[in-house]
């Protein structure tokens, strides 16, 4: 049905080291570290683990990675910045957002000032269960297309190979993945496939009305709002 996906509605590929795909949001541009003079006891072998709260990422999303640089200074370990190996995807703000050292500061921790990537391209909302997973996640990143129903997918607890499914998000199984649609009236469509113009949706929950705008079968849709018989498909800015 239709042609693949366009790789496009799969987010922002220009962005990230090491990233392919976008799940929204925006990546890490740069980290400065405002007290590089003052922090103190690092150990030159410091690693670092980057996180956040739901209200700064996209859940689902990857986090930023990176490395401390450490300088012996003063008679101590002082971070004077901090390496972006992998810009994460997924934040829709500075706040919230942690490091933690390894090991910490036996002185005094750092104080950092964040700024994001800007302008990334909305990408399609989905929840996946992978095979290395423990449950379903929402969000993600989708890689590729793979066939006509099948994608490789990222998401918070790994990458793997999905299968497109009309199956609501509780019910999915490792190796599944779902995509949901609305109409006019906010009546709620599960997609079992999606090509560039047309997706072939179930309907699954009656909306305002208590009506369907659209049968079950092939359908136009958008990632903007829903118009007439057009659904409108999800997506993460």
């Amino acid at each position: 049905m239709g042609r693949p996906l366009k790789k496009r509605f799969f987010g922002d590929k220009k962005y990230g080291t090491g990233l392919l795909g976008s799940v929204g949001g925006e990546g890490i541009a740069s980290i400065t570290i405002t007290n590089t003079a003052t922090n103190s006891g690092y150990s030159t072998s410091t690693t670092v683990t980057w996180s956040a709260t739901t209200s700064t990422k996209i859940a689902g999303s990857v986090a930023a990675t990176g490395t401390a640089v450490v300088a012996y200074n003063g008679g101590t370990g002082r971070i004077q910045s901090l390496t972006i190996s992998n810009s994460g995807t997924g934040y829709i703000s500075t706040s919230n957002i942690t490091i933690t050292y390894t090991p910490t500061s036996a002185g005094t921790a750092t104080t950092f000032s964040v700024a994001l990537t800007t302008g990334r391209r909305n990408a399609i909302t989905f929840n996946s269960y992978i095979n290395t997973g423990s449950s379903a996640v929402a969000n993600g990143d989708i890689i590729k297309q793979t066939g006509s129903r099948t994608y490789l997918v990222q998401n918070s607890q790994g990458r793997g190979d999905v299968r497109l499914v009309a199956t609501a998000t509780s019910s999915l199984t490792k190796g599944q993945m779902n995509i949901t649609a609305t109409d006019y009236f906010n009546a709620v469509y599960l997609v079992d496939k999606l090509a560039s113009r047309k997706a072939h949706v179930v309907r699954y929950q009656t909306g305002t009305n208590g009506t369907y705008l659209v049968a079950t079968g092939p359908a136009k849709w958008s990632l903007d709002a829903a118009t007439g018989t057009t659904l409108k498909i999800p997506s993460t800015i």
